[in-house]
This record gives C-alpha cells, structure tokens and sequence, in this order.
C-alpha cells in the first residue's frame, strides 16, 4: 500500500475511534458521559420476578457510572390478566413517560410490546429498545425506524438432546401453565423444531398440572416443564415433593427458577437481554439511529444438574456431563 495512503487512512481510523476513546476516557476518569439524559424502563412484570431481577440487574451494571437517570414503570401483568386491566396498565405507563420525559425507553417483554410500545410509541420520534420479546417481534411491527431490540430465543435443542440422551424413545413433552405465552411458544417449537410431533400438556392450576404430569409420563419419553408463573395453586414444596414421588423420565426446563424441580435446566441468562438492552440505550444516547441498529438474540445459557430428580427418575449422570454443568444441585440424595 501506498505511504500516502496509509496515512491517511490512519488519521481516518483515528478520527473514527476518537469519541470512543475519549468516552472511555471520561469513564475511567470518573466523569458521567451521559449526565442529564434519561432511561424509563417499563418491566411487563412485577418486581421480585425472577427474570424480570436480572434483566433489571444488567441494565443496572451497564448503566452504572454512566451518568444516566434510570426510572422505572412495573406493568404487573403477570397478575393483572384481565385483557382491560392491561391496556390501563399500559396507559398509566404511557402517562409516566409523558411525565418522565425520558431519552429513550427500554421495554420489557411481550406484554409492554403489545399494550404500550405497538399502539402508542411505534414510529414516533421517542427511541425504543426492547427486550425479551419472544421469538418473533414482527406481529408488533418491529423492528420500525424508531424501535430496535433482543429477541428471547430458547435453548431448545440443547435441552432437547440432555434429554435424549437419557429417555427410551423419541416423544418430547411439553408442561406449563395455561397461557398466551406458552400457547406461543408451543406453536413455535413444532413449528421450527419438532414438526408438530411435540405434545403440549397446558395446566390450568396445580392439581390439572399434577393430573397432566401423570398422563405425560405415560405417553411420552421425556418431559419439557415449563413456565409455572401464572398457575394458581402452585406451592413449590408439595411441587418437589410430588416430582420427586413421580418422576420416572428424563424432565429439562428452559428456566433458572425450574431448576429444583427438573434434572436438567439449560437457562436463558436474563442479564444479557438487560445488559444488551442498556449498551443499545446508551449507543442511541451517543448518536446512533435505532434503525440502523439489527435485532439481536440472545446467545448465552447456563447447565445445571439437579441430583436428588435424577436419582428419582433412575438417571445416572457421567462425570463428564457432571463436569460440563455450571451448577450442581441436590448432592444431599447422595448422602
């Protein structure tokens, strides 16, 4: 290559990276890069929530040292199910952004998607980052020149092939509470991955659910247990107990907080849909447009292996399965 031009492109590659670096700068030095600028965070969910505390926890840690003034506003429509009740949730989300004025709103789940940002804040000139939205956000009309994100994919052929491994056939499973949700995702998962042959077990309460786990395990191979959170009745301890009673098949989940009731848990990490949600905030903050930000998906999972359900079901686990899990529980069995 030319000197000349390696000269220039040079002072070109250093006159690209200089906000970067003097941000960085500012950084180590103490300073706050984006003081006065605001982030309202509307959570679907309820504080407390075991996906909602780490998605709030890793828009805390991007967040931290940066200047900004985060706030906020708990839809609470995991308990809130009533279709009217929600859109006042969301208007009363609608009113404190009004109120908040903030920079940029971050939007989590399926329900601020469809209740808040999809009627009120698409295609308006207020920058939105969303998270957590699952699988597909196309039915809300994103991404749009004003609204980018993380979409929340599974881990599913992971899971899937713990489980395999150790069931007699090929039929999979599917238990969970009753709702749009996991409706959803039941679709999803035939539709891309088991070409309609996984069976769906939709609990309406505890005792349907207790009634479902039965009728499984004589119909099945292995069983997918699923999201529990809106299922009424359920008590965790008589849950433990009943699987641990019952269980004779290989049983997975997708979601940290099912861990002590399945042997093997290959989880989502909610921190990364919140850690990625807040570096995006923040690079729109910096000057980037929304729209020339692609949709992501999240990347990360975690193994965990639950001793006491596998000595239950019959399952015998090698070391190097042992060895590959981030996390060990119920070695108390052993004993």
């Amino acid at each position: 290559m030319n000197i000349n031009v390696m000269g220039k492109f040079c002072i070109l590659l250093i006159l690209l990276l200089m906000p970067t670096l003097v941000q960085a700068e500012k950084i180590e030095q103490g300073e706050l890069p984006y003081r006065g600028k605001k982030i309202l965070w509307v959570d679907s969910y309820h504080e407390g929530y075991a996906w909602t505390a780490g998605i709030e926890e890793g828009i805390r840690q991007v967040l931290s040292g940066s200047g900004v003034e985060l706030r906020i506003e708990r839809m609470n429509t995991k308990w809130i199910v009533e279709e009217k009740c929600r859109q006042q949730a969301a208007l009363k989300a609608k009113k404190a952004i009004e109120t908040f004025r903030p920079d940029v709103v971050i939007a989590s789940d399926d329900n601020a998607a469809k209740y808040l940002v999809a009627p009120y804040l698409k295609d308006t000139d207020l920058p939105v980052v969303f998270c957590g939205i699952n699988w597909d956000a196309s039915p809300y009309g994103f991404p749009c020149r004003n609204v980018t994100g993380m979409l929340e994919v599974e881990p599913v052929t992971a899971l899937v092939r713990h489980l395999h491994r150790y069931a007699e056939g090929n039929r999979l499973g599917y238990l969970s509470a009753d709702t749009v949700s996991e409706r959803k995702v039941v679709s999803v998962y035939n539709h891309h991955f088991f070409n309609g042959k996984m069976k769906s077990y939709l609990a309406r309460d505890f005792t349907h659910f207790k009634e479902l786990f039965l009728k499984a395990q004589q119909e099945v191979d292995m069983i997918y247990i699923a999201n529990h959170s809106d299922m009424p009745g359920w008590d965790s301890p008589q849950v433990e107990e009943f699987l641990l009673q019952n269980v004779a098949k290989p049983t997975g989940s997708r979601l940290g907080y099912m861990e002590r009731f399945v042997t093997f848990t290959v989880a989502k990490v909610p921190q990364e849909q919140g850690e990625w949600a807040a570096r995006t905030a923040l690079r729109i903050l910096g000057g980037v447009d929304p729209k020339d930000i692609p949709l992501a998906s999240n990347e990360r999972a975690s193994l965990t292996l639950n001793l006491k359900m596998a000595k239950a079901a019959g399952i015998q686990l090698p070391v190097e399965t042992l060895k590959a899990a981030g996390k060990v529980i119920g070695q108390e069995a052993l004993r």
